[in-house]
């Protein structure tokens, strides 16, 4: 029987997109860990190791925005082969370029990797494809958590590897095993039949996805949905590429950090998990359902903020309290995150889902290479980093403020309210 017509199939690439998954941002945190080490060896500031990592980010913002034509030229499986390739090369090939002291190509490799993203919104769109609408959100709520838990999983297995194999086989053991996840991700891919009219309406469509999107950025709705997403971006980039570095400063070895950043990765998946379960619970009782959920989304942006301010006030007064107020800020972020994606459904029809989807992800992940970059390289650096932990509790507020505003925008005008 063909794999893709067994009932079982959406949720064998589920798993295996997720494996996969966990293995993506594990190379971020692997990388964040040895900052230090890598500046030292090629002899220059820390400040020049971060922007490679800023660099990454800005390229993976690119990709993101350039699947699609990608995906159009070379199809699913191709375009999903070009991102592992994109993510696994530069892992074997980065001891290379520290040990040779060569910059240019150090910028060249972290630039690739960037580029990786070109089959992430593939990914979710597979997913969501193949999966039943009963549990296509569960399904793609387990692919995002796998990125999730890959941030911490990659510092906690550097912690162990560096200090007993060295910085260089870390590279190597991360870049391994995505290349074996990968095998299967490849192996079982199969591209979703579509209806054979489909490519008939091919060029009436495009003209309604044009006026769609002229439509959704015209009404404010949308921009304040913005601004209340982009502190989870500025804050989940600033901890995962930023808060490695910032333990190191605080002297802390390469296995502390490794628990650190594991156990950030735990509560905020639990977080966000709970959060969407407690939203849903209150939302069905209440007769203002937008006001319900901002009051639940608004509990996760409070605590952010309040945890992202006091972190340096604490910590140099013990690992236990640093790592308490660090998984206090993330899950305050994760927490408003799984919230907010239900609020959309409240304000649009199921039509405009996926544009808005991709507008609210795409104009939020646009800070994605700035705040590491203002945390880690501009502040970080300069031992100023209770400034740049402040602009953390800053973007919470200010993502706290825009969705207050979000109850007055009305709830679609086919929606029926539930009791």
């Amino acid at each position: 029987m063909n794999l893709a017509k067994r009932p079982e199939y959406p949720w064998i690439i589920v798993i295996t997109y997720s494996l996969l998954g966990i293995c993506m941002p594990a190379a971020v945190t692997q990388f964040s860990m040895l900052i230090s080490t890598m500046a030292a060896e090629m002899m220059v500031g820390e400040q020049t190791i971060l922007l490679a990592d800023s660099f990454r980010a800005v390229c993976l913002v690119t990709a993101m925005f350039m699947s699609g034509i990608v995906y159009k030229c070379f199809g699913l499986r191709k375009t999903m082969m070009l991102g592992v390739f994109f993510q696994t090369a530069p892992q074997f090939l980065m001891p290379l370029a520290v040990n040779n002291h060569n910059l240019i190509f150090f910028y060249f490799l972290k630039g690739m990797q960037g580029l990786n993203a070109v089959a992430f919104p593939l990914y979710l769109a597979t997913i969501s494809a193949w999966s039943s609408s009963r549990y296509r959100g569960l399904a793609t709520a387990i692919f995002n958590g796998s990125f999730t838990a890959g941030a911490g999983l990659g510092a906690w297995v550097s912690g162990k590897i560096i200090p007993a194999f060295g910085w260089q086989t870390s590279f190597y053991f991360v870049g391994g095993i995505c290349l074996i996840m990968a095998i299967p991700v490849i192996l079982i891919t199969r591209e979703k039949e579509t209806p054979g009219n489909q490519e008939v309406h091919t060029a009436n469509q495009a003209k309604r996805n044009s006026r769609q999107y002229a439509r959704i950025l015209k009404d404010r709705k949308i921009w304040i949905l913005i601004a209340s997403l982009l502190a989870n971006t500025w804050v989940t980039q600033a901890v995962t590429v930023d808060m490695s570095v910032y333990s190191s400063s605080l002297h802390y070895s390469y296995d502390q950090t490794g628990n650190l950043m594991l156990l950030i990765s735990v509560v905020t998946v639990i977080a966000s998990i709970l959060a969407g379960g407690v939203s849903d619970y209150f939302a069905s009782k209440a007769n203002d359902i937008l006001k319900s959920r901002i009051r639940v989304l608004s509990a996760g942006y409070v605590t952010a903020a309040v945890a992202a301010a006091v972190l340096p006030l604490v910590a140099g007064r013990g690992f236990v309290l640093t790592a308490v107020t660090a998984s206090l800020m993330m899950v305050g972020i994760s927490w408003a995150q799984g919230v907010y994606w239900a609020i959309p459904g409240e304000l649009y029809d199921v039509g405009d889902h996926v544009t808005i989807t991709a507008i609210c992800s795409g104009a939020a992940n646009i800070v994605n290479p700035v705040a590491p970059a203002v945390v880690g390289v501009i502040l970080g650096t300069r031992g100023m980093w209770h400034i740049g932990w402040l602009t953390c509790s800053i973007m919470a507020l200010l993502s706290l403020t825009a969705s207050l505003f979000i109850p007055g925008l009305g709830i679609k005008d086919n929606y029926t309210t539930r009791r």
